[in-house]
């Protein structure tokens, strides 16, 4: 057979391996760079064009001349997939807040808790009745103060379960979750880099493979004299090809269909375990913090009720330990004065609860285990549950790979046809 290699002066050996050389690292090269380009940069560079937004490229990620990733520019939709998967799916409020232990949070707030208890007291007592106050014997004022100390273990235990029958009443953890990752705007999409990590990792050793055996094929039909634009084409249709097989190999699942082969799984469900554990470091560490519950529970949309609650429970705890003295008290004080006593003291226990949950931080760590929850849900999903959990933030531009594909297939077909 006459090889039209020989014309160009170079073995056969040598074009063969010319070829695999080339297809392994134009391979590598595109689907490394489009992987990169999925998620950088984060912000637009270049100059913004209003005819690329009319004309519905931004949602390519193309404002002008210049590039944003694909993720970043669509983070609004990103953070929506991320609140639901966190909040339905891997973290349920009930859950979460039922796991606290009320005894336990409550020997942990009543310290601090009756430190205020002191202050207010104090604070009150001075506000109102300064000079009555002033008046009394420091072993009698003392003794009120201790006998209001006595009433914190009670207020702090009632306030965590009432927490835990109501929880959604005081705490949203949906806003939480959204209001966390639209401060910090590319959050989301560190979360989602960070679970992608291994799958990207495995689409560029896989690209290596399908590079090389392009590379050898192209080489391969070349021998049998074809015009070089058929070269062309067959080089966009196995470069295709094999981005396409790359997607398949990742998340295929026997349960997708008919299709069996033997025991395979795709990598994704193969690696789900470590895939959750790092969707969950990212999760519990940026997002789902105890100092972000503690802040959202003490001034979110739901806050008002949580200080509702507070009053309510010091002023029935004043009122139960006051009951042998309450006529005394509301004849000395008046019965306005003895009501606003109590409202303030409330204001006080409430403005002071922020400060006392995060010094127990520690221990809410420790009893919430977010992270550890988060891998357990998550690498605990079905298959088919975890691929709806996360496959929607590559789904969205998988059907770029072919186009990838196709283009260095051709790239490198280019080459042969060069080398002929």
């Amino acid at each position: 057979m006459d090889f039209p290699f020989l014309d160009f002066g170079l073995p056969l050996w040598a074009i063969f391996f010319a070829m695999a050389a080339t297809g392994l690292f134009l391979a590598w090269f595109f689907q490394a760079a489009a992987l990169w380009l999925m998620f950088n940069p984060k912000e637009f560079k270049g100059w913004r064009i209003p005819l690329f937004r009319t004309l519905g490229l931004h949602q390519l990620g193309l404002e002008g001349l210049g590039w944003q990733g694909l993720v970043p520019h669509q983070k609004s939709v990103m953070a929506e997939i991320a609140v639901r998967l966190m909040t339905h799916k891997l973290l349920p409020l009930d859950e979460m807040i039922k796991r606290i232990p009320a005894q336990g949070m409550s020997d942990r707030l009543t310290p601090p808790m009756q430190e205020t208890a002191d202050l207010a007291c104090r604070e009150v007592m001075l506000k109102h009745k300064p000079t009555l106050w002033e008046s009394l014997p420091s072993f009698l004022q003392n003794s009120i103060i201790f006998r209001i100390r006595g009433i914190v273990p009670e207020v702090a235990k009632q306030i965590i379960l009432d927490l835990q029958k109501k929880p959604a009443y005081y705490l949203s953890l949906k806003t939480l979750v959204l209001d966390v990752v639209t401060s910090r705007p590319y959050l989301v999409v560190d979360l989602f880099k960070s679970a992608g990590k291994d799958p990207m990792a495995y689409l560029i050793r896989f690209s290596l493979v399908a590079g090389l055996v392009v590379g050898l094929l192209l080489a391969g039909i070349s021998l049998f004299n074809i015009q070089w634009y058929w070269l062309i084409l067959v080089g966009i249709v196995l470069g295709a090809l094999a981005n396409e097989l790359a997607l398949e190999s990742l998340f295929f699942h026997p349960d997708h269909g008919t299709i069996r082969l033997g025991k395979f799984t795709g990598f994704f469900f193969r690696d789900q375990k470590h895939i959750s554990e790092l969707f969950a470091q990212t999760a519990a560490r940026e997002v789902l913090t105890t100092e972000n519950i503690v802040l959202s529970l003490c001034r979110g949309p739901n806050a008002k009720n949580l200080s509702s609650l507070i009053d309510y429970h010091v002023q029935r705890v004043m009122d139960l330990e006051s009951s042998g003295i309450k006529p005394l008290l509301v004849s000395i004080l008046g019965a306005e004065q003895w009501v606003a006593i109590k409202r303030d003291a409330a204001k006080i226990f409430a403005s002071k609860l922020e400060a006392h949950l995060m010094a127990a931080r520690v221990y809410l760590n420790d009893v919430l285990r977010i992270e550890e929850v988060i891998v357990e849900r998550l690498s605990g999903l079905p298959a088919m549950e975890f691929e709806k959990a996360l496959r929607p933030v590559f789904s969205r531009y998988e059907w770029m790979m072919p186009l990838i594909g196709g283009f260095w297939g051709a790239l490198l077909a280019a080459v042969l046809v060069v080398l002929l």
